[in-house]
């Protein structure tokens, strides 16, 4: 009899491997791609933000990354982008907690409201440059 359950433990052990695999052989995670460019408010490098590209059909994920020194690089998934960026800076006032007050200072139709758009490709460079101004 006890050759018995090791054999069977031994089928279920194999069993259970097998299925392991399988799983993990193949993937239904949309492909993604590498996006990059420059992002400049007033002329200059944005010092510091961040950088979502939304599906501009609602379908799908969202991807997104940091600016820094005008630039920024990450991996987003193909098609049509909504581009939101924001930006925030000190005020130069404490809170009750004696924390820095910050703002954000990007308008809101670069953000909220945003008029940005990007469209990902497979094939090619996935460069854009996003100039945006306070007025």
């Amino acid at each position: 009899m006890r050759g018995y359950s090791v054999r069977l433990q031994l089928a279920c052990l194999a069993a259970c491997l097998l299925f392991v695999t399988g799983c993990g052989g193949s993937s239904d995670a949309p492909t993604t791609v590498k996006v990059e460019g420059t992002v400049t408010f007033d002329g200059e490098p944005l010092s510091e933000g961040s950088i979502v590209f939304d599906p501009a059909d609602g379908k799908g994920g969202s991807s997104a990354g940091g600016i820094e020194n005008g630039k920024f690089m990450f991996d987003s998934q193909l098609g049509q982008k909504k581009v939101l960026i924001s930006a925030s800076r000190d005020t130069g006032k404490k809170d009750q907690y004696d924390e820095p007050i910050t703002e954000s200072y990007i308008p809101a139709q670069y953000n909220s409201q945003t008029t940005l758009t990007a469209d990902v490709k497979a094939d090619g460079e996935n460069k854009y440059t996003f100039e945006l101004k306070s007025k």
